[in-house]
C-alpha cells in the first residue's frame, strides 16, 4: 500500500510539475506577446505621428501662399473698405445736405415777415394840444399799424389807446365808459376831428 502511495505521490507531484511549467511557459508566453504588441502599438503610434507631422508639413506649404493672398487681399479690402466707408459717408452728407435743401412735395414755404420794432419816439402820439395836427396823427397812426403791426381798421381802432396821452386818452376813455365808443375807424376819424380839430388848429 504505501508503495502504491507513493507511486501516486510521485504521479501527481510529477504532474503537477508539469503543469506548473506548462503555466510558466505559457504565462512567459503572454508575457512575450504582451511585449511584442506593446512594440507593435509604439511602432504605429511613431507611424501615425510621423504621417501626422508630414500632412501638416503639407498643409502649410499649400496654405501659406493662400494665407499671404488672403492676408494681402484682407488689407487691401480693409483699405478699400475704409474708401468706400468715407465715401458712403460723405455721399449721406451730401444727400442729406441735399434732402435738408429740397422741400418735400406738396410743401408750401411759409411767408417769413421781418418785424421792425422802431424806438419809442418814432411812435405817433396824440395829447390833445392845440398845437398839434389831428389829420397828420391818423395819417401816422394808420401807417404805422399797417407797417409796424400788420393791423387792419378794426385792430387799429381796438388798439386806437396805446397812441393816446393825456388830455386824448382822457377823451377817448370817457367815450368808453359812456358806451359811445364807435364801432368803426371810419367813426372814429369823423369823432376825433369833431373833438379835436378846432377852428384855431384848422386855421
Amino acid at each position: 500500500i504505501q508503495k502504491r502511495t507513493k507511486e501516486l505521490q510521485d504521479t501527481t507531484t510529477s504532474k503537477l510539475e508539469e503543469k506548473q511549467q506548462q503555466w510558466e511557459q505559457l504565462t512567459d508566453n503572454i508575457r512575450d506577446m504582451r511585449t511584442e504588441m506593446k512594440k507593435i502599438c509604439e511602432a504605429l503610434e511613431r507611424k501615425a505621428s510621423r504621417k501626422n507631422d508630414h500632412n501638416q508639413l503639407m498643409e502649410e506649404n499649400v496654405s501659406t501662399p493662400h494665407t499671404q493672398l488672403n492676408s494681402s487681399t484682407i488689407n487691401e479690402s480693409f483699405e478699400n473698405g475704409q474708401s468706400y466707408h468715407h465715401n458712403i459717408t460723405e455721399g449721406r452728407h451730401h444727400v442729406d445736405s441735399m434732402t435738408q435743401q429740397i422741400p418735400p412735395r406738396g410743401y408750401t414755404p411759409q411767408t417769413t415777415h421781418t418785424i421792425v420794432i422802431p424806438p419809442s419816439a418814432a411812435i405817433p402820439t396824440f395829447n390833445g394840444n392845440i398845437s398839434e395836427n389831428p389829420r397828420q396823427f391818423l395819417i401816422r397812426v394808420k401807417e404805422y399799424a399797417e407797417t409796424i403791426n400788420h393791423w387792419n381798421d378794426q385792430a387799429l381802432l381796438n388798439g386806437i389807446s396805446q397812441f393816446l396821452r393825456e388830455t386824448a386818452l382822457e377823451w377817448y376813455c370817457q367815450l368808453r365808459t359812456s358806451n359811445r365808443r364807435p364801432q368803426t375807424w371810419t367813426e372814429f376819424i369823423g369823432i376825433f376831428l369833431n373833438q379835436f380839430n378846432s377852428p384855431m388848429r384848422r386855421a
